[in-house]
């Protein structure tokens, strides 16, 4: 049986492979690097037998994320875990596409989607637009844990600064790497490296108990200085 959780809302999908872990606990568990598993490798792993006679669980992380539209090794790989009896749990930080889905043959999928409106949220962090970033954050405040929307803000704000600095984040499409430098463009460096600045400040006085205000009322102040 092949469970396979993926999609880049990557903490709800962490939590979700946590749970399978919690509940095979009694079950030995084989937990693979899916960046460095060739089709040896992986067939090793799913065929060997237990030492302690116990049903064993095999996790791969990341199997399919490197290859792209390397079709011969998709197919290779997915026809190794088809006809393997064991019980495997396939996690991908990014949503599969429906060839590589399709080549698994019979899984049980989770798909774990950030919401559309966090990127809507992310995408109006720029000069002059405070009030819509607000609203955005208001309306994220009522389905959306607050430390998962600092996260995204913080990691935004950081690839910002990347692109301004003329390099690219490492794991974005062209596409999106497009974007982001539009949304550099209409900041000075100085003012994002004063934005991570308050942010690391935010992240500091909040772990370390210091501030007596909520994480949301930071948030909401750093909106406002925009």
């Amino acid at each position: 049986m092949i469970t396979l959780i993926h999609g880049d809302d990557i903490d709800a999908s962490r939590q979700a492979l946590n749970t399978f872990k919690k509940e095979a606990k009694s079950k030995e568990l084989r937990q693979l690097d899916g960046r460095s598993v060739d089709a040896t490798m992986l067939t090793q792993t799913l065929e060997s037998g237990s030492l302690f006679g116990k049903e064993y669980v095999v996790i791969i992380e990341n199997l399919f994320g490197k290859l792209g539209k390397k079709i011969k090794i998709i197919e290779s790989l997915s026809t190794i875990l088809r006809k393997s009896n064991s019980q495997i749990i396939l996690w991908e930080n990014k949503e599969l596409s429906a060839t590589v889905i399709k080549s698994l043959g019979k899984v049980d999928g989770k798909l774990f989607k950030t919401p559309i409106i966090l990127f809507q949220f992310l995408d109006s962090i720029v000069p002059g637009r405070k009030s819509n970033a607000l609203i955005l954050f208001q309306k994220l405040e009522t389905t959306q844990p607050v430390e998962i929307v600092f996260m995204m803000l913080f990691r935004r704000i950081r690839q910002l600064l990347i692109v301004i600095s003329g390099s690219s984040p490492e794991g974005l499409q062209p596409w999106q790497t497009s974007r982001l430098r539009t949304q550099a463009k209409m900041f000075s460096q100085e003012k994002l490296l004063d934005l991570y600045r308050t942010l690391l400040d935010i992240e500091y006085s909040i772990k370390s108990g210091a501030s007596p205000f909520s994480l949301g009322s930071h948030i909401r102040q750093f909106l406002i200085s925009l």
